[in-house]
């Protein structure tokens, strides 16, 4: 309780000035709402809306007694924007000297600067990403969905500099530079087209298509499937005309076509996934291989440089030694 008792180290008010005791605000004024804010009714009124003080909780609080937003803020990240430029007050409310500061710029305890997130006045361009999203994204909500986020940083680094492979931003219109508005924008850096094409992305089912990374092909959908890279090879490299334009990920090379697709051999036959994993990759922004080749090849294919002799290798139902 609070009370009008004499001032001491456990009391929250202070008779003598009419006032809670100095530093009261912003710390020790939330940790004692949320312990028991029963206290505080006795003067600012049963339902919190000012009484004998004439002071209410709303007045800092736009949600409520309870709750500093409003409760349609959520996530916040994408709904305080069109809040602050459109209500005829904009700002003034988080201009408090409790809660962002009286020019914006933070208050320890409480909320932070508007500057950690974009600049001001605002300009979308200077928004961080990871002001609003996890890098990577980890969640099961908007801003934050996972999806695939986290096997695709792990190849390219999980840093913001990663996120512009996909949200690119450079176009002004379609990336980044646009995405403040809450829609998901995916504009994939040029480097990572696909042969002969562009890559894009469909909204509706979640995919990309024509991108180099996937040799062209239409991905998984990005939230809820996923490639086994040491079984499912062909769902990025191809063999044959399944593909107008060859990509650079085909094999074409030596007896692909007469392995994969005559004799029905699967790519881990020949080629060890674990010796692979190594190099696969670290080259996807070129069109260079992570070679050599033969060095993903398993020791039973007994390889060596132009021809392979397997069934010597211990690869029964394999052929005697031929030329590559």
């Amino acid at each position: 309780m609070f009370g009008c008792s004499s001032p001491n180290s456990q009391s929250n008010f202070d008779p003598e000035t009419g006032k809670h005791i100095s530093g009261w605000l912003p710390a020790d004024h939330m940790n004692a709402a949320l312990a028991d804010n029963s206290g505080c009714t006795q003067c600012h009124g049963t339902g919190l809306d000012g009484g004998i003080s004439n002071v209410s909780c709303t007045g800092c609080h736009m949600g409520g007694p309870m709750a500093v937003h409003p409760a349609s803020w959520d996530p916040i990240f994408s709904t305080h924007g069109p809040y602050v430029t459109s209500a005829p007050t904009g700002t003034a409310a988080c201009a408090n000297q409790y809660c962002h500061g009286t020019t914006l710029t933070g208050v320890a305890e409480s909320g932070p600067s508007c500057t950690s997130c974009h600049s001001i006045p605002f300009d979308p361009a200077t928004v961080v990403c990871g002001a609003c999203h996890r890098i990577p994204p980890a969640g099961t909500q908007a801003p934050n969905i996972a999806g695939k986020h986290a096997v695709h940083t792990a190849i390219t680094g999980t840093s913001q500099a990663s996120c512009a492979v996909c949200h690119d931003g450079s176009d002004g219109v379609t990336g980044t530079g646009a995405h403040f508005n809450g829609t998901v924008n995916v504009s994939v850096l040029a480097t990572y087209n696909a042969k002969g094409t562009t890559a894009s992305y469909n909204a509706a089912g979640y995919t990309c298509s024509n991108v180099s990374c996937h040799g062209g092909q239409t991905t998984p959908n990005w939230r809820t499937g996923a490639i086994d890279v040491n079984t499912q090879c062909t769902s990025c490299h191809v063999v044959g005309t399944a593909l107008a334009t060859p990509q650079y990920n085909s094999a074409y090379s030596g007896h692909h076509d007469s392995h994969v697709n005559g004799e029905h051999i699967a790519c881990y036959t020949c080629h060890d996934t674990t010796a692979l994993a190594v190099n696969h990759f670290t080259h996807l922004d070129t069109t260079t291989m992570e070679g050599p080749a033969s060095a993903t090849l398993r020791t039973q294919t007994r390889y060596n440089g132009t021809s392979c002799n397997p069934s010597q290798g211990g690869l029964t139902g394999c052929h005697g030694s031929e030329t590559w």
